[in-house]
């Protein structure tokens, strides 16, 4: 997985990832992240990293199923996008 950096204007970080042989990108909130951490006091992006690896399986598991249209997986506030 890899984390494409953050977009200011959707206020969320964009993701990728090669699965199944297709690259599939989509966008995490920032709320999203936020539940239950600061993003504040200079360590925003920092701390949203460190979220986005600890939480990796869990962001692909969702990758898989929003790719697939099964349901929205374990982070259903993540959406597809073009990339």
């Amino acid at each position: 997985m890899e984390v494409l950096g953050h977009d200011t204007t959707l206020e969320a970080y964009r993701v990728a990832a090669e699965l199944g042989g297709t690259r599939i990108t989509a966008l995490i909130p920032d709320a999203t992240i936020a539940n239950g951490i600061a993003l504040t006091g200079g360590r925003g992006h920092q701390t949203a990293y460190d979220w986005i690896a600890r939480n990796q399986r869990k962001i692909e598991k969702t990758l898989m199923r929003l790719a697939d249209g099964s349901d929205t997986g374990p982070i259903p506030a993540m959406v597809l996008v073009e990339e």
